[in-house]
């Protein structure tokens, strides 16, 4: 007989019981197929537009993609929507799709989501991808997005736009550029503006824009020797002085002033307009 006020043995055992580890293995299988699928057919950060295709909120898919159970009605409308074979995503048996993953990545994705693919196929295998000029594009993308030569920073030069000379470009919105035909873009090597511009971002460059007493507060590319390599860094008129600014100033990278009296005509290239910058979790 229990005593008062303790539960009894048989129903203490009940209240720990847990879920059967072959379950939970099971659950965890799924779910990392579930993820290996959204990542090579939508991308890294492709969660929410498989989300949208779902009807489902993009928190509620990351759920299921860390072990929460999948509701049948979501499972088979994934496999609708990603042409994966039941048979591999619940047991790994067989292959992992019944029809093309290329035609499933593709068709029905909106046009920014296709821009963002892009621009991460291009951040991860920047040797091998090759984002194509205007006329490449199908007819009803040409009047909403524009390509962009991208360039090496070190060849930017005030007030001159040239053909990217490795034929490479990058696809954005074509309301984010003012001035398409006076626009390069680059990609940043260094840290100095991190995490606004992390390295390895891709930032647009406006030609057009190189009055500082119009670009107070903004970031912009300038050479501050002649002759010298590009930067990209906040521009700050402080009395006097021009200030030229890393977003995490240092040793490395040192606030740069310079009077204001002795700016030279070649001194700010462009300012920076759009970026696209891949984050990462640590």
């Amino acid at each position: 007989m229990a005593t008062r006020g303790f539960p009894s043995p048989g129903l203490n055992a009940v209240a720990r019981k847990k879920t059967p580890k072959i379950r939970v293995n099971l659950k965890a299988s799924l779910s990392r197929r579930l993820r290996d699928i959204r990542q090579e057919l939508f991308g890294e950060h492709g969660g929410p537009e498989l989300a949208r295709r779902l009807n489902l909120p993009a928190r509620t898919w990351y759920n299921y993609e860390t072990g929460v159970t999948v509701p049948a009605e979501v499972l088979l409308s994934f496999i609708d929507q990603t042409g994966t074979n039941p048979a591999w995503l619940l047991a790994g048996q067989g292959s992992k799709y019944l029809r093309s993953p290329g035609e499933v990545a593709l068709s029905g994705m909106s046009a920014i989501d296709l821009i963002r693919r892009g621009l991460e196929q291009l951040e991860q295998h920047p040797a091998e991808v090759t984002i194509v000029a205007p006329e490449g594009l199908p007819p009803d993308m040409r009047s909403e997005f524009i390509a962009v030569p991208l360039v090496p920073l070190e060849e930017l030069s005030v007030k001159k736009v040239e053909p990217s000379s490795s034929g490479k470009y990058f696809l954005t919105y074509r309301e984010w550029i003012p001035n398409p035909a006076e626009t390069l873009g680059v990609r940043l090597e260094d840290d100095a503006m991190h995490p606004v511009l992390p390295a390895g971002s891709i930032a647009a460059i406006d030609l057009t824009h190189y009055d500082p007493r119009l670009l107070q507060g903004r970031i912009v590319v300038v050479r501050p020797e002649p002759g010298g390599t590009p930067l990209i860094r906040w521009l700050e008129i402080s009395g006097k002085h021009l200030i030229l600014r890393p977003n995490q100033p240092s040793s490395n990278h040192p606030l740069i002033p310079i009077e204001m009296s002795s700016i030279r005509d070649d001194l700010i290239i462009g300012q920076v307009v759009w970026s696209w910058s891949r984050f990462t979790q640590g």
